[in-house]
């Protein structure tokens, strides 16, 4: 029967029992901009992995990026040294001038690149952002022409230098101080570090594939001649071919008339080791990288994950208790835990989209080169994915959404049936509870499989776009390649110094390749992009926690808490959960120090909602609750809470050690002080029998103590504070009259000079107040000492203390 019905709720084929509509927001509202607005928001997370920090030399203290622009630093150092880079090339013959059209575009670009960095001396602002912009395209185009447009090896490192000249406006600034000139580098940019070595590794595979293909397919395979670039490259210019009509040479249009002696058996053999030892040699040159990135990828994203992870709990410990009241535990756990870490995708997703988009760009330029009809069929591609995307992405940040909010309802579920399993065992529940736990997970199961499904479906359909696209490519190739037919930009084929010119088996191979490689980038973008619906309504439920602003927090102008001398006071305070159902209503009362102050009343009359606006848990509606005349909304809230101290009824304990535990808001308090806390408690006795003493570690939430046990040791956590202001709730409700009388006994002589509220419904304990404030439907009925209260005819407190001692009598005749 438990078979028949876990097959049921998870049927092979159907969605089963899947939960309702989520209800965080609707998806159709979720379009491209909303989905990158999101992706946006995690770039404070990700900027701190960008700039690094700054290390000043000789060796001081490293300061955040932010840091950065404050001060004296400069890099005008930085505009001279890349003018003196660039006149070394005409000056030195690295980039002579006026000898070849590449030598002087070359030129033209690191001139360029001075002229940028002189520009960002004196720009501000977006002047300066585009600025930088436009020396990084330059820079890059530069020295990717230097690389493989212009032969040698001189001009690269020339152009290269310049670079590295440029690049020290970013890592390299100096002042002086004090007459002494100091520096500065940049560390830490870890992502600036990977996306350099994802670049260069990109670059290096491009470099391997492009002179391996042609080595292989045209020389080893059929015998023809190296170009001459290729020959230069690995040594053997003797096995270059003569052209008796260069493509530079070559008219527009014309037959190329090129006479090319093939290659012998033995100089094809010796290729062939060549060959080998250079593809080793890349095997081994990118090693280090793909050993490296996968490891730092992962360094960098938990770092990520991390400051994204602390800002939500440090937002959620900050907001009021309305929010917490309104919200199940599991969901935000759900969210801080599994939501964030959607966090750490971003930037794969990013990078791997950039990169997959990258390549197809290059693949459709390439292919476009060798024919234009294949760079038209490679376009097609990602214009038919884009039209796919537009129906699947809504419906997969629905279903995404949908299994997100499952998750967290089966994440609240577990953590309230675990926190509740001594309810669920007493009264005999568990198999309810279980129940409950298996429509939970069974519906977060079938939630997840929809989404996996429709990844299924849009992976599918994606590789059957592309296989079409690559399977008509392929055929018009292979018919061009047959008849040996011109390429279209022969004459850039020619310069780079590859054997293109016209449509043979190494071209064919290439281009087969590139338009394989196109299709698959495209695939993956679209996995991605799917991918990427589902990053987003996860981290867009993270980011509504960020979101909400909390009830209470600093005014501008707050000010830290003095010495409390003089007065408490409540004038005229109102206050309400929800706007229909007032709690408080005009409640007044003034409390000084060295007074025990109890107060009393009905369920629900206000008790615990009025120490609560003391500890600004709560603001008043209206009203002002102040503290030696200063109302409590112009006070630093860490200061005032750092001056109240609170015993909670619902007795919280850890699972750490029983020294830990009472001075768990003073982590550096000293034995003394943690052992005098547990003496005024009544717990010293107690903590003194336990095997290792106050080193004894504490089960979770103290499940093998005494509700007694764990209710003084609560006090004896409010007392270690020695805060002036002391709030118990209930303190001696699980206490029999003996230590109840001590634990009052010890509390009194300790609290002189203290404020202290007792919230309390024991006659024996209202009986040490000071004074008795009776609430009753949210106002202050009567308020007094224990004796002018009792003589009241027909009071309410009169009236409760009477109650309470026939009861009691009744009590104890029945016993």
């Amino acid at each position: 029967m438990d078979d028949l019905k876990q097959a049921r709720a998870l049927p092979f084929w159907g969605e089963g029992d899947t939960p309702p509509e989520p209800t965080s927001k609707a998806p159709e509202e979720q379009g491209f901009v909303a989905v990158f607005r999101i992706f946006v928001r995690t770039w404070p997370y990700l900027w701190p992995q960008i700039v690094g920090r700054w290390r000043e030399l000789p060796r001081g203290k490293a300061a955040g990026g932010a840091a950065a622009a404050e001060g004296a630093w400069s890099f005008r150092h930085v505009p001279p040294l890349v003018t003196v880079l660039t006149a070394l090339g005409p000056l030195l013959w690295l980039a002579p001038p006026g000898t070849d059209w590449r030598h002087d575009l070359l030129l033209v670009g690191t001139v360029l690149m001075t002229v940028l960095v002189w520009v960002l001396l004196f720009a501000k602002g977006r002047a300066y952002l585009w600025a930088s912009f436009a020396l990084v395209l330059v820079g890059t185009a530069t020295f990717l022409f230097a690389l493989f447009g212009v032969d040698g090896l001189a001009d690269s490192l020339y152009v290269g230098l310049v670079a590295a000249g440029c690049v020290c406006i970013w890592v390299l600034q100096y002042r002086f101080d004090g007459g002494k000139l100091r520096f500065r580098i940049r560390l830490g940019s870890h992502l600036v570090y990977y996306f350099v070595l994802v670049w260069a590794s990109t670059l290096l595979t491009m470099v391997i594939a492009l002179f391996s293909v042609d080595l292989i397919s045209q020389s080893i395979l059929q015998a023809e001649p190296l170009t001459p670039f290729l020959a230069d490259f690995i040594g053997r210019s003797e096995l270059a071919g003569e052209a008796v009509a260069g493509a530079d040479a070559a008219e527009p249009g014309a037959e190329p008339n090129i006479d090319l002696a093939p290659l012998t058996a033995e100089q094809r053999h010796s290729l062939k080791w060549i060959y080998a030892v250079f593809m080793v040699f890349g095997w081994f040159a990118q090693l280090p990288v793909i050993m490296l990135l996968p490891y730092y990828y992962i360094f960098i994203m938990q770092r990520v994950n991390q400051d994204l992870r602390m800002a939500l709990v440090e937002r959620w410990l900050g907001l009021s208790l309305r929010y917490h009241s309104d919200h199940r535990v599991g969901d935000s756990v759900y969210r801080i835990y599994q939501d964030s870490a959607q966090v750490t995708a971003v930037i794969g997703n990013v990078t791997q989209s950039m990169q997959m988009l990258s390549t197809y760009a290059i693949g459709v330029v390439f292919l476009a080169a060798l024919d234009p009809i294949l760079g038209g069929m490679a376009l097609s591609i990602v214009l038919l994915a884009v039209l796919w995307g537009r129906w699947f992405s809504p419906r997969m940040r629905e279903r995404s959404l949908a299994a997100r909010e499952a998750s967290s309802d089966f994440t609240s579920r577990v953590q309230e049936t675990f926190a509740a399993i001594r309810v669920i065992k007493a009264y005999g529940a568990a198999d309810r509870g279980q129940e409950r736990l298996e429509r939970d997970s069974v519906r977060a199961f079938n939630a997840s499989f929809r989404v996996r499904s429709l990844m299924a479906v849009v992976g599918i359909v994606t590789f059957s776009i592309a296989a079409a696209a690559l399977l008509s490519a392929q055929f018009l190739m292979a018919v061009w390649a047959n008849g040996e037919r011109e390429t279209f930009a022969m004459a850039l084929v020619a310069l780079v110094g590859l054997s293109f010119v016209t449509w043979n088996l190494a071209a064919y191979n290439w281009a087969q390749e590139q338009i394989g490689a196109s299709s698959v980038s495209v695939r993956n973008v679209v996995t991605l992009w799917s991918q990427a619906q589902d990053m987003a309504m996860g981290l867009d439920r993270s980011f509504d926690i960020l979101d909400i602003e909390p009830d209470v927090k600093n005014a501008p102008d707050a000010a830290p808490m003095g010495p409390f001398r003089r007065q408490i006071r409540f004038d005229n305070v109102d206050f309400a959960y929800e706007p229909d159902r007032p709690v408080l209503r005009d409640v007044s009362l003034a409390v000084e120090p060295g007074s025990i102050t109890a107060i009393v009343g009905p369920t629900g009359s206000g008790k615990s909602t009025l120490v609560s606006l003391l500890l600004r848990l709560f603001d008043p509606d209206s009203g002002t609750v102040s503290i030696d005349g200063v109302d409590l909304r112009g006070l630093d809230v860490d200061s005032l809470r750092g001056n109240v101290s609170v015993a909670l009824q619902e007795n919280v304990l850890f699972g750490m050690s029983v020294r830990d535990n009472i001075r768990y808001v003073v982590p550096d308090a000293d034995d003394e002080r943690v052992l005098e806390a547990a003496r005024v408690a009544c717990v010293d006795e107690y903590v003194a029998g336990l095997p290792e003493g106050l080193d004894t570690v504490l089960s979770d939430r103290g499940g093998k103590l005494s509700t007694g046990q764990r209710q003084r040791l609560s006090i004896a956590r409010a007392i270690v504070k020695d805060a002036p202001i002391l709030i118990l709730d209930e303190p001696t409700a699980a206490l029999d009259a003996y230590t109840e009388h001590r634990v009052l006994e010890r509390l009194s002589a300790w609290g002189e000079g203290r404020a202290i509220f007792l919230i309390t419904h024991r006659i024996s304990t209202i009986q040490q107040a000071d004074r008795i404030l009776y609430l009753d439907g949210g106002r202050i009925v009567e308020n007094g000492s224990h004796d002018e209260l009792m003589a009241v005819e027909s009071g309410r407190y009169r009236s409760f203390v009477e109650t309470e001692a026939r009861l009691s009598r009744r009590a104890g005749e029945a016993g």
